[in-house]
């Protein structure tokens, strides 16, 4: 999905690669226990997918603010990454009754 924050595109888009600078930035295993991992998430996303086109935090934050928007689209993001897994975990689910 692509966005724009102050009239510059970003591509977000949930990887693996976002994972990781979230664990580099937080200096704990992934996982999203407030909402500053929450919004923290998000930034590592636009970071993961945009090597060439920086965005500071605070520029990230003042966006947030100036566009209510945005949130919901950066969720978005999120929501469908996890509706794609539970369809994979689903069929997995389904392989192992099968084998029993």
């Amino acid at each position: 999905m692509k966005f724009t924050i102050n009239e510059k595109e970003y591509t977000v888009k949930y990887t693996i690669r976002a994972l990781f600078i979230f664990e580099r930035i937080t200096g704990k295993s992934f996982g999203i226990n407030s909402l500053l991992d929450n919004y923290l998430f998000f930034y590592s996303m636009i970071l993961a997918n945009n090597p060439d086109n920086p965005l500071s935090w605070d520029e990230f934050i003042d966006a947030l603010d100036n566009d209510k928007t945005l949130l919901k689209q950066l969720s978005k993001v999120v929501e469908d990454y996890q509706k794609q897994d539970n369809i994979f975990d689903v069929s997995d689910d389904n392989s192992k009754e099968k084998k029993s």
